[in-house]
């Protein structure tokens, strides 16, 4: 039997807050999204995949979701309706 780390429930719960909030502060969404141990190796692997970017402002990351981020999040609610 092989462990398989599907992140995807947490990658569309970081992209539901920000579909709401459009642009919001790595903190922030941390804070949001307590019941997933979320670190800045998180977003930036959803950066590398292209669903957000992140731009360092003062002294955090600001974090936007991208179009494919959008399409991605959509994507995937209508798998999980499925």
């Amino acid at each position: 039997m092989r462990a398989v780390d599907d992140s995807s429930p947490k990658y569309a719960a970081v992209l539901r807050v920000l579909q709401t909030w459009k642009q919001l502060p790595e903190s922030d969404v941390a804070r949001m999204l307590h019941d997933y141990y979320l670190i800045t190796d998180d977003f930036r692997e959803m950066e590398d995949q292209g669903l957000l970017t992140m731009a360092f402002v003062g002294d955090e990351y600001m974090i936007t979701p991208t179009l494919l981020g959008r399409l991605w999040l959509e994507q995937y609610e209508n798998e999980e309706k499925q």
